[in-house]
C-alpha cells in the first residue's frame, strides 16, 4: 500500500514538473513582440505569419496592429496578467486595404481604435454622430501609420473615419 502511494506521489510530481515546464517554454507569455506574435498566430484564424507593425499602450494594456503575409490587417488588444505577461483579449481583422475601426473595454472605460495600414497618408480625420448631431471633426497625424485612440465616453454613437495622402487621394 505504502509503495503505492509512493509511485502515485511520484506520478503527481512528474506530471506537475512537465506542466510547469510545458508553460515555462512553450506557452507564449505575451511580454514581448514575438510572444504576442506567437499568440496572434496562434489565435486569429484569418490571415497568416501575423508581424505586429505598431504597438502602443493604454493603461498597462498592449494595443497591437499586425499585418498578415496573405493582405490581412487586424487590431488586437493584450491585457496584462498578474505574473507580468500579457492575454491576448479581443481582435478586430480587416483586409489590409481596409480601414479597421474597433474599440476595446479597459479598465471600465471605452475606447475606440482606429488603424490603416493600405497606403501611406498625412492625416487622418475622425466624426463623431451623437444623438444624429455630427460633431466636431478630429484630425490625426498618420505620416508614421499610427494607432488612434480616442477615450469615449458615449454610449450610442457612429464614427466615420476618413484617411488622406499627401496628394488629397481619401481612404474610406
Amino acid at each position: 500500500m505504502k509503495k503505492r502511494l509512493l509511485y502515485g506521489a511520484v506520478i503527481i510530481v512528474i506530471c506537475l514538473v512537465s506542466i510547469f515546464v510545458y508553460r515555462s517554454f512553450f506557452v507564449p507569455t505575451g511580454n514581448t513582440i514575438e510572444s504576442r506574435e506567437k499568440i496572434l498566430n496562434d489565435s486569429i484564424s484569418k490571415g497568416k505569419e501575423w508581424s505586429i507593425a505598431k504597438e502602443i499602450k493604454i493603461e498597462d494594456y498592449i494595443i497591437s496592429a499586425a499585418c498578415s503575409t496573405d493582405h490581412k490587417a487586424s487590431l488586437a488588444v493584450f491585457q496584462p496578467t498578474v505574473n507580468g505577461g500579457y492575454k491576448f483579449l479581443t481582435f478586430t481583422t480587416r483586409n489590409e486595404d481596409e480601414i479597421i475601426i474597433g474599440g476595446a473595454a479597459i479598465n471600465g472605460s471605452w475606447y475606440d481604435l482606429v488603424w490603416f495600414n493600405g497606403a501611406q497618408t498625412e492625416y487622418a480625420e475622425i466624426i463623431y454622430t451623437i444623438d444624429g448631431k455630427k460633431q466636431d471633426t478630429l484630425k490625426y497625424d498618420t505620416t508614421d501609420m499610427d494607432i488612434i485612440c480616442k477615450n469615449n465616453l458615449e454610449k450610442e454613437y457612429t464614427i466615420n473615419v476618413t484617411y488622406y495622402d499627401k496628394n488629397g487621394n481619401k481612404y474610406e
